[in-house]
């Protein structure tokens, strides 16, 4: 597990903080109590390689601490991606080929020149942000739940992020999803996440009604096909989700990822599988950080690193 116990950092402190997905890269600098200061987007060029996104990224952060901080020296880095983070292996992220047998931490310390480099899953670093100043903020058992490209959760156990046995803890894309999506076959693997993340309702939409729909647009229509498919998909995640909140009896679910900006569709239904279904139930709100937890959370992990433990990260 890893987390800090809340300790204000020096302000003379930076940090860069970088969250590698597979279709954009956020880089941003931070001070000492885990605000950002000023933030880049790159995009992901896969046909690049690691060197390529690594110098990229290097080239951004310099920029930021040029314009924001020019006369402090950055001091550790925060890089958060995708799948799960092994002793700086990459493993399980298909949306980011080729970076598997790389040492990102590595490539990254080096291009920075900074003595730290904190390499972590992205959804549990956004659990991170939402545990020291969001919506886990206080929960002596919470769970974040990221539903967007892709799907995963973290648990928050007193302020702390679990890491599990393998670095794994909260991929829940590969529970199997009971009733109506019936049996997978054999070596098939991210079961829930074919059945709920925004690509796998994206291309069940193209399939039913024959056009290409935008995940969010998907939540706003009316027509039976369309409130078919998003309460298919709804229905497996809310029976995940029960099941998951009769294990850990969690005090409260924060949602996160791209399905929040369909949060007047979603919650409530979770919140009814929860109560129906849930000895104890959970309260269920939206994140703090919905578009950035994996951004400032990158920010916590480079403080920590250097063992100055943010405040709170800053919205």
């Amino acid at each position: 597990m890893y987390g800090g116990n809340g300790w204000p950092a020096p302000a003379d402190a930076v940090v860069a903080a970088v969250d590698i997905g597979g279709t954009k890269i956020d880089v941003a600098l931070a001070d000492g109590n885990g605000t950002l200061l000023g933030r880049q987007r790159l995009e992901t060029r896969a046909a690049d390689g690691v060197a390529a996104a690594v110098e990229r990224i290097a080239a951004a952060a310099v920029d930021l601490r040029l314009r924001h901080a020019p006369h402090i020296h950055m001091s550790a880095a925060g890089v958060v991606c995708p799948g799960v983070v092994q002793h700086d292996r990459l493993l399980l992220a298909p949306n980011l080929p080729g970076w598997e047998d790389v040492d990102l931490a590595g490539c990254v310390r080096e291009a920075l020149g900074v003595a730290s480099v904190a390499l972590t899953n992205d959804v549990r670093a956004g659990a991170l942000a939402e545990a020291r100043s969001g919506g886990l903020r206080g929960c002596r058992s919470g769970l974040y739940l990221n539903v967007g490209t892709g799907l995963a959760a973290a648990l928050v156990i007193d302020g702390r992020v679990a890491d599990g046995a393998h670095a794994a803890a909260g991929e829940i894309g590969y529970v199997q999803p009971a009733g109506a999506f019936g049996a997978w076959p054999p070596g098939s693997h991210a079961h829930l996440e074919a059945a709920v993340s925004g690509a796998a309702l994206a291309h069940r939409a193209a399939n039913v009604l024959g056009e290409d729909v935008d995940p969010a647009e998907l939540f706003g229509r009316d027509d039976p096909v369309s409130v078919h498919v998003v309460h298919q998909a709804l229905g497996a995640l809310g029976t995940a989700l029960v099941n998951l909140a009769v294990f850990v009896d969690p005090e409260r679910v924060v949602l996160g990822g791209g399905l929040t900006a369909s949060a007047d569709v979603v919650l409530p239904v979770l919140e009814a599988y929860l109560r129906a279904g849930v000895p104890f139930p959970p309260e269920v709100r939206l994140g703090a950080f919905p578009h950035g937890a994996s951004l400032h959370g990158a920010a916590l992990l480079a403080l920590d690193a250097l063992g100055l433990p943010a405040a709170g990260a800053v919205r």
